[in-house]
């Protein structure tokens, strides 16, 4: 075939996926998303795995076109049924870090190959705003992918997430609070439900109430937390995911190093204690003697085949109606 025309039919197919996956006319996205034929990296730039489609830069909600973004990666063979869903949230004591950096850039497509449609997203920083902001956007951005569940063939009762420190925090949120709590925000899709089914979570900050030396005397802790309208101590206890465990808490994967000097280990030990207290029935906790703060790539040969073993038995091969009777008890 002439290289012409072999450029030529590459084109065509880009732009076919591009109108597939662009969002529709009811979508709140403020402007076209880009399907990547070539990933960049440090080592320069790679193509984008053959069996995959991702498109990066997809608004999730109208404003923002930085923070209220996420990237999509997903199999291109759209298969017979629903596939289960990953949702990838980066950390940066929530006042840096990016979606497309490190693993938040490479997990979801490596998840994507495994047979999951997954996304990574952005949301508002403290220097745009404070709690609960962040909390608001990343629940709009599960809600954005149970609305779009049918376009990209997602089952939106098998909806996972994962986690690191302040990414950590929120998708421990998004796995326990409700419609109830009044921290969906006023994005749209608010007819969805913004609750995952399963979550792992690493050096994972859980109680603000109980924080060594107190929050008080942490500058990045207030400037999170503080707000006009509350005290600090009615914020940090909204803020808690420790605030919000009950017995229908979905599954739960939890890595802490013992010598993580952000987020002490106490975090990770109370808040699976509280968790198996109420009764939740699926907890697993692995606790790391010596590791720090990047416990999970630290010791990425044990907690990376964990990780994979977890989602695929609380949603690759758990059945949808089951996982959604758990879903329903939770109140939604």
């Amino acid at each position: 075939m002439p290289q012409f025309v072999s450029r030529a039919l590459t084109v065509l197919f880009l732009l076919a996926v591009a109108i597939y996956l662009v969002p529709d006319e009811q979508d709140t996205s403020a402007e076209e998303p880009i399907v990547r034929d070539t990933l960049l990296s440090r080592g320069g730039a790679a193509p984008v795995p053959k069996d995959l489609i991702i498109v990066e830069d997809i608004s999730y909600r109208k404003g923002n076109r930085h923070f209220w973004a996420l990237d999509l990666a997903m199999p291109k063979l759209r298969g017979e049924k629903p596939r289960p869903a990953l949702l990838f949230v980066h950390g940066g004591g929530w006042s840096s870090g990016d979606k497309r950096l490190g693993i938040f850039k490479t997990a979801p497509i490596e998840y994507a190959q495994k047979g999951y449609v997954c996304i990574s997203v952005n949301y508002r920083l403290t220097g745009e705003a404070a709690f609960p902001a962040c909390m608001e956007d990343v629940k709009c951005a599960v809600r954005w992918l149970r609305a779009h569940a049918e376009k990209y063939n997602v089952d939106p009762h098998r909806i996972g997430g994962y986690g690191n420190s302040a990414g950590a925090h929120l998708v421990s949120l998004l796995a326990l609070v409700g419609k109830d709590k009044d921290l969906e925000g006023d994005g749209p899709w608010q007819d969805q439900s913004s609750m995952l089914n399963a979550v792992c979570v690493s050096a994972v900050p859980t109680d603000f109430t109980s924080w060594p030396s107190g929050i008080e005397n942490k500058p990045r802790l207030r400037k999170f937390l503080e707000q006009p309208d509350a005290s600090l101590e009615e914020q940090a206890v909204k803020a808690s995911p420790i605030s919000y465990v009950h017995a229908n808490a979905p599954p739960f994967l939890i890595f802490q190093g013992t010598r993580d000097r952000l987020v002490h280990v106490a975090q990770a030990d109370q808040f699976v204690k509280a968790l198996k207290a109420t009764g939740a029935k699926d907890v697993t906790y692995h606790r790391y003697p010596g590791a720090g703060h990047g416990v999970f790539t630290q010791n990425r040969k044990e907690t990376y085949p964990l990780m994979e073993e977890f989602f695929e038995r609380t949603l690759m091969n758990a059945k949808s109606e089951t996982v959604d009777k758990k879903a329903n008890s939770n109140g939604e």
